[in-house]
Order: structure tokens, then sequence, then C-alpha cells
């Protein structure tokens, strides 16, 4: 059976034409469906000219967890893979190496995310930290993407995504769903290239987005969501981590900019924690 692929766009080129280049090489039979967000720069028609399928999203309409509801409700196969119309597979394995990562109990996986050549270095080392061999992340609390990820259909039969927020409705979903018992697999085989490069003021409001939603996803105790361990000590080891990375490669601009972008970092993600924690009380 041929798994359903969930791609979602919104005025993406050229990336998209890219990345729909390298899904049509996959190795792994598969149908695609793409959710269109009203693109105006003939992303939609580029689309159609790969797409099983194509779902129109009106403007102003997007939230992310209703239209990847909307999107598995077209959705048949057991498996359920999603990518990004910016996340390009690196080779035509990347759809078998998710779809590898199943085995019993095992509820969704994700893939390695790697930066663009072009990408800014402090963005890249960002990246390379999260993905990597997976080594750093599974010291965290939780990680987990869905910019290229794959899910067990039935699952979420049981547990739709949230349709009501904004940010991190991937993140969200999965810890639900670990407490529930079912297991979250990293498949750094899986690969794709995926990075941006933020301005101070995208970043913010990125990390501001990501706070928010964090506030309400996990769990919280006085000392966790104290203003010195969620904020300043993550944003003096991030500054310390930037400089042991720029100085021997030579980035002495990006090393320059570190402390600005984490002071945005910082910033950004503690008034979204703060606004999370008043929405939640």
């Amino acid at each position: 059976m041929k798994t359903d692929i969930i791609l979602r766009c919104h005025n993406d080129l050229p990336l998209l034409a890219e990345t729909l280049a390298a899904v049509s090489r996959q190795t792994a039979p598969y149908r695609l469906i793409v959710l269109d967000n009203e693109s105006t720069d003939g992303s939609r028609e580029t689309a159609a000219e790969y797409a099983d399928m194509v779902i129109d999203i009106p403007a102003g309409s997007y939230v992310p967890g209703r239209v990847l509801n909307q999107g598995m409700g077209e959705a048949a196969s057991e498996f359920v893979a999603f990518l990004n119309s910016d996340c390009t597979p690196v080779n035509e394995h990347w759809l078998a190496g998710l779809l590898g990562g199943f085995t019993p109990g095992v509820g969704a996986v994700f893939g390695r995310q790697s930066p663009r050549p072009e990408c800014w270095p402090l963005f890249a080392k960002d990246t390379n930290d999260t993905f990597g061999d997976g080594r750093r992340q599974a010291a965290w609390l939780h990680c987990f993407s869905m910019a290229s990820s794959a899910i067990r259909r039935q699952v979420w039969n049981e547990m739709p995504f949230d349709p009501d927020l904004q940010y991190s409705e991937d993140i969200d979903w999965t810890w639900r769903i670990r407490q529930q018992g079912h297991e979250i697999r990293y498949v750094p085989d899986a690969e794709v290239l995926h990075s941006h490069n933020y301005t101070l003021r995208q970043f913010y409001r990125r990390q501001y987005g990501e706070g928010r939603a964090e506030a309400c996803i996990f769990p919280w105790t006085a000392w966790d969501s104290s203003f010195l361990r969620y904020s300043c000590l993550p944003a003096i080891r991030q500054v310390l981590a930037d400089w042991k990375y720029c100085l021997p490669r030579g980035h002495l601009a990006s090393l320059c900019r570190s402390p600005g972008l984490r002071l945005a970092q910082m910033l950004g993600r503690r008034q979204g924690f703060n606004a999370g924690r008043r929405e939640a009380s």
C-alpha cells in the first residue's frame, strides 16, 4: 500500500520545487497530499504537477493542528508521513527510512534535519545540536519535529492534533501520546535539508510562540519555571556554546552576534512562557 505524505505550503518557491523533485525520486511507494495556504507565487500550480490531491486552505484560516487533522482525514495509509515544503530529502530513501523506524509500540518517528549550505553559523549550530546523531536530544525532556516525520494512523484516530494551538502542535501531540505509552523514535538516516536564517525579530517571535505553547503543554515545578532555570542559565550556556563553536571555525562575526541573538531568544521564550502561564491559569 502507498504511504500518504502530507505536505503543507505557502509561497515556498523555489524550495518547494526542489522538495517535490526529491519526493518524486523516493523508492517507497507514496501518495502525495498537498495543503496549500492560498499561495500566490505559483506554489500551488507547481505542487499540482506532483500531487495526487491538493487541498486549498483559505487565507486567514490556517491553524496548524486543524489543517493537519484535515490532511489526516484524507489519508488512508497505516502510517502517514509529513514533510514541510522547505524540507528537501537528501536521497531517495527518506520515506523508507522513516517507515523503517516503526516497530510495535512506536507512535511517531522523526528524521534528521541538516542545515542548508547557506545557513548562518549560529543557526546551523542550533540545527545540528537539535538533530545530528541524536545524543543531545536524548537527554532532553522531549523532542520532536513534524517538519520531517511520520505517525501511526491508529494513534491519531484515538488522539487527533489540537485544533487550536498556533505553535508547537507537534510537540503537544507527541507529548500527549507519550503519556499514553507510545514511543517516539528519532531516525537519523531519514535526512532532509532544512534551516532558516532568522532576523532578530523573527527569532524573537518564534521563541515567543514556542514558549507560550510550552507553558501549556508540559508540567512545571516552581524551579523549572523560574527565571534562573528556564531563562537565564540556558541563555548563558548558549552563548558559551556559541563561542566554543565559532572560535575554532573563525566565525568572528557570528561570535559577536551571539549575545544579541541569545538575548532575543531568552526574552521571546520568557515572555511567551509568561503569557502561556497566564492563559493556562
